[in-house]
């Protein structure tokens, strides 16, 4: 069974995106697999940075901790966005980060509705 719009599969990245941040999640996902790592780690690390915030204020460590997401895993995504050169194993681990979010989203039940 595999999700789709209209004709077009979707990717698993936003198969998962609630909707507020779909287009993030299909702009990532589209720049992986156009080979463009640099920004499909952007896209990532801003999806992730949108999608945190659904767990309200307060820091990103804050909001990790609400959401059960890995720390570590935010913190090397973070870092992402300081190397000159982009593989696509770092592209890769970025769409890990932001399915990992999304997944911590859904499973809290956020965003709401409204």
């Amino acid at each position: 069974v595999s999700a789709n719009t209209g004709s077009k599969v979707l990717g698993p990245t936003s198969a998962l995106a609630p909707g507020d941040l779909f287009d993030h999640a299909r702009a990532a996902e589209a720049a992986f697999i156009a080979g463009d790592y640099t920004t499909c780690v952007t896209a990532c690390t801003d999806a992730v940075r949108r999608a945190m915030a659904f767990a309200g204020e307060g820091s990103l460590a804050q909001q990790a901790f609400l959401l059960h997401v890995d720390g570590s895993d935010l913190l090397r995504l973070q870092g992402l966005s300081t190397l000159p050169q982009l593989r696509v194993d770092d592209a890769a681990f970025a769409l890990y980060v932001l399915m990992q979010v999304f997944v911590r989203l859904n499973a809290v039940g956020l965003p709401t509705a409204g």
